[in-house]
């Protein structure tokens, strides 16, 4: 069959740059603290809801969320980094949503893209928590029926960044209340963050599992490069 010839205007057009295609989607388990944190950032960073999208829409499981991130990519495959962001805390899918997230970004279709499970143990807040303190202190529930999450805001309600309490009223509405403080304070938690991996791994903890940690500094690096190269 003969090969249909373009037009003018189509060799004309110039082909989208890597900067370009690189779009990043965001998939959080919360409604509201993860979109929240993350589209303050996008807006601090100077980016855009063209470069960055962030999704609160896949519920409390972890298999959920990554069932959300599966939709969103299957209807628009032009994202290049996916995150599939959620809690250990005390659910049973975890492991499962672990495990479907790898093996999404071994597909034919997507090998290409950057698609990462983005765990926080026991909870998102960890990642709060390192902008004050590279504490390594393990989480875990009681007796009483306090969650490892629940022990860990509670903590996080004391922590102070030079000598000011910016927790002592936090909850998971929103990040107006300390997100200057976050914003200030962002190089240090990436560093603490990625030591407290490094130290967990060297323990012989495994993958996800590694209590205290969380991999949310990895789609910050990602979002600040994007920033940069924009």
């Amino acid at each position: 069959m003969k090969r249909k010839s373009k037009s003018i205007r189509e060799l004309r057009r110039p082909r989208p740059t890597k900067t370009e295609r690189d779009k990043v989607l965001i998939v959080t388990e919360g409604e509201k603290t993860e979109p929240d944190y993350f589209n303050r950032l996008i807006a601090t960073l100077g980016l855009t809801t063209a470069k960055v999208r962030v999704s609160g829409e896949g519920g409390a499981a972890p298999v959920s969320v990554f069932e959300a991130a599966e939709q969103i990519l299957i209807r628009d495959d032009d994202f290049e980094q996916v995150y599939v962001v959620f809690d250990r805390d005390e659910h049973e899918s975890y492991d499962e949503a672990i495990a479907k997230v790898h093996g999404l970004s071994q597909r034919n279709a997507f090998r290409k893209k950057t698609i990462k499970a983005i765990t926080s143990v026991p909870c998102f807040e960890v990642w709060f928590r390192l902008h004050a303190s590279n504490s390594c202190k393990p989480y875990t529930g009681n007796a009483g029926g306090q969650t490892a999450a629940k022990a860990l805001v509670s903590d996080l309600r004391t922590a102070e960044i030079h000598g000011e309490k910016v927790f002592s009223n936090y909850d998971k509405k929103n990040c107006e209340a300390f997100f200057r403080q976050l914003a200030l304070h962002r190089s240090e938690a990436k560093t603490r963050s990625a030591r407290v991996l490094s130290q967990a791994k060297a323990r012989g903890d495994a993958e996800h599992h590694e209590n205290p940690s969380t991999r949310v500094h990895l789609v910050v690096e990602a979002l600040e490069k994007l920033s940069k190269n924009s």
